[in-house]
């Protein structure tokens, strides 16, 4: 039971950490405050690294959970994605000297 508990457990709080990083990315992004994508970006790869980490323990030990259950997959992907997207808007623009 508390390995079924862990690996739900990090996946909703991956996909809570995606919304967030969703909502802040576009709050940002309307104020004009770009370079704070680049932090969204770092966190995602560490929430991605966390949920693959968690995929081979529970792919080697074979609990059977993951049998089931494509949804980390999804969540990895969608994290890899938006940290892409994080990192090209978060360029911010030279300034250019006249």
């Amino acid at each position: 039971m508390v390995p079924f508990i862990i690996y739900w457990g990090v996946i909703l709080v991956c996909v809570a950490w995606a919304a967030l990083s969703i909502f802040f990315s576009i709050f940002y992004l309307a104020r004009k405050e770009n370079g704070n994508l680049w932090a969204f970006a770092f966190f995602n790869v560490l929430a991605a690294i966390v949920q693959a980490i968690v995929l081979a323990i529970y792919r080697t030990w074979g609990w059977g959970i993951t049998q089931y259950s494509s949804l980390i997959y999804i969540i990895i992907g969608v994290l890899l994605v938006l940290t892409v997207v994080q990192a090209i808007l978060g360029r911010e623009p030279k300034e250019s000297i006249a």
